[in-house]
């Protein structure tokens, strides 16, 4: 079920539109200020939100500007309230392109909703997701790799919990993951995944974290001796290529062979 947010200040329209679009299939979650309507918005995740262009703590064109801003909700469409198309210039710039008059016609309302979902549900399945996982240095890399460009959407996790839950949640076209990942044999993780039906196609590709310069040269053997062991048995598990050594330049070309080509 897709949730909507309203950020709304008037409560008579808010509860006009929960009746509209609940009874049209729609979970709806609903804030009375834009500071609220912000942290719903990262805790929940909507698929849509629809703002006020006027509300208290937060204005609306403040409200859709951090939510542009954030890594985690700047894919979510925005629909914007405003009253005889005033300051529709200004959401413009960023990056805004529906708008409903108020007061709100809930036809005209629950037609944008529906036309906005289906759009980007097109454009979500058009991308390849990837789930990437290691730790925050490198997370924060491929992050800034894969940014902006359209073929791609990606998801991070630094620990196994995290992994696990987005692996189903997200069913990742390809997974990028450490061979050494702390507190799970990779090749059994690997296996755990294979085991899911909405998984069994998923692409998994493997690296490791770079030794750091410095340390005891037995160490360093040790650890290489690891990464050679976990590479053969990842592989046996269902991996099908191994990086090396985190590499930013060689993880863009290895990735794009698995990217899904589209017209952007």
């Amino acid at each position: 079920m897709n949730k909507i947010l309203m950020v709304e200040e008037e409560k008579g329209t808010i509860e006009k539109a929960e009746k509209c679009l609940s009874q049209a299939g729609f979970e709806m979650l609903s804030a009375f200020d834009g500071l609220h309507g912000f942290q719903m918005a990262k805790d929940r995740l909507p698929d849509l939100i629809i703002t006020d262009a006027v509300i208290p703590l937060m204005s609306g064109y403040e409200l859709c500007k951090a939510i542009k801003q954030d890594e985690d909700t700047k894919s979510i469409p925005l629909v914007v309230l405003t009253e005889k198309h005033r300051m529709e210039d200004a959401f413009m710039f960023l990056g805004v392109k529906d708008f409903l008059n108020k007061p709100v016609n809930m036809i005209e309302l629950e037609n944008i909703v529906r036309n906005k979902l289906n759009l980007s549900q097109i454009m979500q399945l058009q991308k390849t997701k990837i789930l990437i996982n290691g730790i925050p240095e490198i997370l924060s890399s491929c992050q800034q790799l894969i940014k902006g460009d359209p073929h791609w959407a990606g998801y991070f996790s630094y620990n196994k919990d995290s992994f696990l839950r987005d692996a189903i949640k997200y069913a990742p076209d390809v997974i990028f993951m450490d061979l050494l990942m702390p507190e799970v044999a990779t090749d059994e993780l690997i296996l755990k995944l294979k085991l899911m039906p909405e998984l069994k196609n998923t692409v998994i590709l493997t690296y490791y974290t770079n030794i750091h310069v410095g340390r005891d040269p037995f160490a360093i053997k040790a650890q290489m001796i690891e990464v050679q062991y976990m590479k053969l048995a990842a592989q046996e598990a269902g991996a099908r290529e191994y990086l090396g050594p985190f590499n930013p330049l060689t993880f863009l070309n290895l990735i794009n062979i698995y990217r899904k080509d589209f017209e952007v």
